[in-house]
């Protein structure tokens, strides 16, 4: 796993890409300067460089802008989840592709030597927990140890045959007193063919969508709740937080004329929370990408008219669980259960299935006496 490395970004509106030229500090010439600064001009030279050259990309790629608006997601127990109660058989249902859980697990090594995941990453922070859970009677417990080093922990699974279209619902829980974790990766993740960070995507080689929370703006932990993208038309070398009201940091994005802006979320820290995420990959040539996510069945962000790619064969192949960071300052734990993915909205568990009640036939109507 390589981890995302975020610094602290600036906030943007949605507006066009934009570029900033940090002037030289040194008295004596781009030559000198060179020297004095210990090789930042060049850092800031290949910066300027990179943002022109996504500028004119912007520009030639030609991909077409929405014409109209795109279809209307669904929320609340209408989706996959309320036909099968606790998610009991779900993985059963022809548009799920995978669901865990962590019921069959004692330890974290069955994670992977069961099959149902690929790796996963500072294994010694990962526990089957027994004692907090939401559905059933586990839970996956990933632990961010008080540290001043970035730690990466993460569960990865591949997606084969990989996909242009992708829902991934998961509980989760912080732990009542989660802070301190500076530039936190510690939600959902879904990629293609990704590359590390600090790599700018070229449209041909990879993306990155994460639904996380981190403190960007000022506001309480654990974080308004944001995707923080790789995309081929980023101006920096690390990813942008898209936030639900429309704010970009670290960058720009033109979300198009039916982008709803919506309050930002922040979640309530020690409740067991439904998070859902759709990744939609674009048509190469068209602007009909989209990212959405769903908090408790609401709809809470829903960022669209992206061009992730530029080619059909960059997909969707694998997905993540995280609890990370560039540091702590205490130990943050953090749960998962009942995970699913699927090709279809899923939505919350539900205890019972609703029936409507079917109309009686075979009787008559009685006068009264």
């Amino acid at each position: 796993m390589h981890f995302e490395g975020k610094k602290a970004p600036k906030a943007r509106g949605r507006g066009a890409l934009t570029t900033k030229v940090v002037a030289s500090r040194c008295r004596f010439g781009i030559a000198a300067d060179i020297v004095c600064n210990g090789g930042e001009i060049l850092k800031k030279l290949y910066g300027l460089v990179a943002s022109l050259a996504l500028v004119g990309t912007f520009l030639s790629v030609g991909a077409q802008s929405q014409g109209s608006a795109p279809p209307a997601l669904p929320q609340g127990n209408t989706g996959i989840a309320a036909s099968y109660p606790n998610d009991a058989g779900i993985a059963a249902n022809p548009n799920v592709l995978f669901a865990d859980g962590f019921e069959t697990y004692t330890t974290p090594t069955q994670l992977t030597s069961s099959g149902h995941y690929d790796n996963y990453y500072a294994q010694q922070d990962f526990a089957i927990d027994a004692t907090t859970f939401s559905g059933g009677a586990k839970s996956l417990r990933m632990r961010m140890p008080q540290s001043s080093a970035e730690i990466s922990n993460g569960l990865a699974k591949n997606i084969s045959p990989t996909l242009d279209s992708m829902y991934m619902r998961v509980y989760t829980r912080f732990q009542p007193t989660y802070t301190g974790i500076n530039s936190a990766h510690n939600g959902l993740r879904i990629t293609g063919n990704y590359q590390g960070p600090g790599v700018i995507p070229n449209g041909k080689d990879f993306f990155l969508v994460n639904i996380e929370n981190s403190l960007f703006r000022g506001e309480a932990d654990p974080g308004y709740t944001h995707a923080y993208v790789y995309q081929p038309e980023q101006t920096d070398l690390y990813g942008e937080s898209w936030y639900t009201d429309g704010v970009v940091t670290n960058g720009a994005y033109n979300f198009g004329p039916f982008f709803v802006t919506r309050a930002n979320v922040n979640p309530t820290r020690g409740a067991w929370i439904c998070v859902e995420m759709l990744v939609q990959l674009n048509t190469p040539g068209l602007r009909d990408g989209r990212v959405a996510t769903w908090q408790n069945g609401v709809l809470i962000g829903d960022w669209q008219n992206i061009r992730f790619r530029d080619v059909t064969t960059l997909k969707i192949d694998q997905i993540e669980l995280d609890n990370g960071g560039q540091g702590s300052t205490q130990q943050n734990d953090k749960w998962y259960d009942n995970l699913v993915i699927a090709k279809s909205y899923i939505g919350p568990m539900v205890s019972s299935v609703n029936t409507a009640p079917t109309a009686p036939t075979n009787f008559r109507i009685a006068s009264g006496a």
